[in-house]
C-alpha cells in the first residue's frame, strides 16, 4: 500500500508498530515485526485485488458459461441446474422423482446459490510463542519487583513457572474476510438483456455487466502448536494439523455471526432420534440451538423459502469431532451429531439452522 492510500484511509504507516511495541517488549516485538498487521490495510488490498481481477464478474462468467457463447450447444443455464441437482441430497433427488415437480424443482433451486455465491480471503500469521512469552514475564517480573520480599518471591516463581509453560511452540493467527456475490433480480434482467442482445448480433460485451461483491464481515481465531516427545506426528503433521483446524475454526465464527453465511443441515431420523452431519469443525460444543425448517417450492415464480417448524439442541454427550486429523488413533465414530427434540413431524431430509 502506498502513502497515498494510507493517508486516503487515515492509516499511520507506523500505527502497526507502536501498537506491537506497546504490548510486548523489545525481544518480542522484533520477531513478530511484520507478522502482525492493519487489518484495515489488508482489506484495502483485498478490495484493490477484486477490483483490478473483476472477481465478481468472473464469478458470473463461471456460473453462465459466459465463455461458450456463441457455441452451437451453448445452454447459459445449464451449470446452474446441474449444481442445483447435485447439492441436493440422495434421498432429495429420489423423492423428487416421485413427485409432480419432480426434478425442475431441483434444478431451479439451483438458481439460488447464485446470490449465495460466497467468496473468503484468508490471512495467515505463524508466529513464535517465545518472544510473546518472553514480553509477558519481563512485564510481570517488573510488577513483581516492586512488591515485598515474600510476595515478590512468590510473584517470581508464578511468573517463570507461566514463561516456562507458555514459551513452547507457536501461535497460527488467521483473519478471514467474508464477501457475497450482490446478485441482484436488476442483475439478472441486465444480464438477459446482453445476451437476448448478443443473439440478435448487437455489438455488446458481457464485460459492461454491472456486478459488484458485498462486503459481510471479518472473523478471527487463533491457536497454540506445540510439540511434546509423546507426539507420534512430525512437526510438519503438527503444522499443518494446526493450521487446517484454525482456519475451520474461522469459517465455523463466520457461519456463527453471520446469519447470510450459515450453512443449512439435513437431519436424519434413525430409531426415533434426531441426528445431523455436522459436529466441531462447524464449531459445536454441545448445547446449541438449531432451527428445523420446512422447504416450500412456489411454482409460479420457482423461489424457495423456508418455514421454521421446530427447535433442536445439540447434545452434549454425542458431539461428532470431525476436526481435521481427530480420527486419527481412535475407535470409529458414529459420524454424527445426536440432538435433543420432539422428533414428531419431523423427517429425514428437514434442514435444519444454527440459531443464537
Amino acid at each position: 500500500m502506498t502513502d497515498e492510500e494510507r493517508e486516503a484511509l487515515g492509516i499511520n504507516k507506523s500505527e502497526t508498530n507502536k501498537m506491537i511495541n506497546s504490548a510486548l517488549s523489545g525481544a518480542a516485538s522484533d520477531v513478530t515485526a511484520g507478522a502482525i498487521s492493519n487489518n484495515s490495510e489488508v482489506q484495502y488490498e483485498i478490495d484493490k485485488f477484486i477490483k483490478a481481477k473483476k472477481l465478481p464478474f468472473e464469478l458470473v462468467s463461471k456460473w453462465f458459461n459466459l465463455n461458450q457463447f456463441g457455441q452451437e450447444d451453448y445452454l447459459p443455464m445449464k451449470l446452474i441446474q446441474d449444481r442445483g441437482i447435485y447439492s441436493a441430497s440422495a434421498q432429495e433427488i429420489s423423492e423428487a422423482e416421485t413427485t409432480t415437480r419432480g426434478l425442475n424443482e431441483l434444478q431451479n433451486s439451483g438458481k439460488n446459490l447464485i446470490k449465495n455465491t460466497f467468496v473468503v480471503f484468508t490471512k495467515m500469521n505463524f508466529v513464535s510463542n517465545e518472544p510473546i512469552a518472553l514480553a509477558i514475564k519481563q512485564t510481570t517480573d517488573a510488577a513483581a519487583n516492586e512488591l515485598s520480599s515474600l510476595a515478590r518471591d512468590l510473584a517470581l516463581k508464578g511468573s517463570e513457572k507461566i514463561y516456562n509453560k507458555t514459551k513452547e511452540g507457536y501461535s497460527v493467527w488467521t483473519t478471514a474476510w467474508l464477501y457475497r456475490l450482490d446478485w441482484t433480480e436488476k442483475t439478472w434482467s441486465e444480464l438477459g438483456e446482453i445476451i437476448k442482445a448478443k443473439r440478435n448480433g448487437e455489438d455488446v460485451t458481457f464485460a459492461s455487466l454491472d456486478v459488484n461483491f458485498e462486503f459481510i464481515g471479518t472473523e478471527k481465531a487463533s491457536s497454540l502448536v506445540t510439540f511434546s516427545l509423546k507426539e507420534k506426528r512430525t512437526e510438519e503433521q503438527i503444522i499443518e494439523l494446526s493450521t487446517i483446524r484454525n482456519v475451520d475454526q474461522v469459517y465455523a465464527k463466520l457461519q456463527k455471526n453471520h446469519d447470510v453465511f450459515k450453512a443449512k443441515s439435513p437431519i436424519v431420523i434413525e430409531d426415533g432420534e434426531i441426528y445431523s452431519k455436522i459436529g466441531m469443525k462447524e464449531g459445536l460444543e454441545g448445547g446449541e440451538n438449531f432451527e428445523v425448517l420446512e422447504e416450500i417450492w412456489d411454482s409460479e415464480t420457482n423461489e424457495i423459502t423456508y418455514k421454521k417448524i421446530a427447535s433442536i439442541k445439540v447434545d452434549k454427550k454425542q458431539v461428532w469431532d470431525n476436526r481435521y486429523g481427530a480420527s486419527e488413533g481412535k475407535e470409529k465414530e458414529l459420524g454424527k451429531t445426536l440432538f435433543k427434540g420432539k422428533v414428531k413431524n419431523l423427517a429425514s431430509g428437514m434442514l435444519i439452522r444454527q440459531i443464537k
